[in-house]
């Protein structure tokens, strides 16, 4: 009985060993992984997660544009004479920066190819490097739209 025993642990022993083996990542030119091979696959990582922190934060984008346009419609409900003109404009301007930086991203989006010069050695860097730029310039006006319309929303 302790044979088979022994016997039994000594095939799981073996079998979680060949298991373990992880894959290289050698032959990634995806973008997705951990480790970057080359400037290609760098530089498109890095168009890849400026695209995912925009993307991240496009719910909570709309939301704010609710709530601004909610304040606008309770403020214009008031008499005129009420009325705080200066909060009802830095409402109405930054409900239109929102709607702009959601604009930017699904502009970006429709506008980017992945697959573009893909395998032009000079060109493909040129344009996953513009891309760059492009998507970190919209990522930068979500968060930045979205940073205002915190400190925005927390007035009375």
């Amino acid at each position: 009985m302790h044979k088979r025993i022994r016997l039994f642990v000594a095939i799981a022993c073996i079998m979680t060993a060949a298991c373990n083996d992880a894959p290289t990542e050698a032959g990634r030119k995806d973008g997705f992984g951990d480790t970057p091979v080359s400037k290609e696959d760098s530089l498109h990582h890095a168009v890849m997660e400026g695209h995912d922190v925009g993307m991240a934060k496009i719910g909570r984008l709309r939301k704010c544009i609710g709530q601004l346009q909610q304040r606008e419609d309770s403020i214009g409900k008031l008499p005129v004479a009420k009325q705080d003109k200066q909060y009802l404009q830095a409402l109405s301007s930054l409900k239109a920066d929102l709607a702009a930086a959601d604009k930017g991203m699904n502009t970006w989006m429709e506008e980017y190819k992945d697959d573009s010069a893909k395998g032009n050695e000079p060109l493909r860097p040129q344009y996953l490097e513009s891309e760059k730029v492009k998507v970190t310039l919209v990522k930068d006006q979500i968060l930045g739209a979205l940073n205002r319309a915190d400190s925005l929303l927390k007035q009375p």
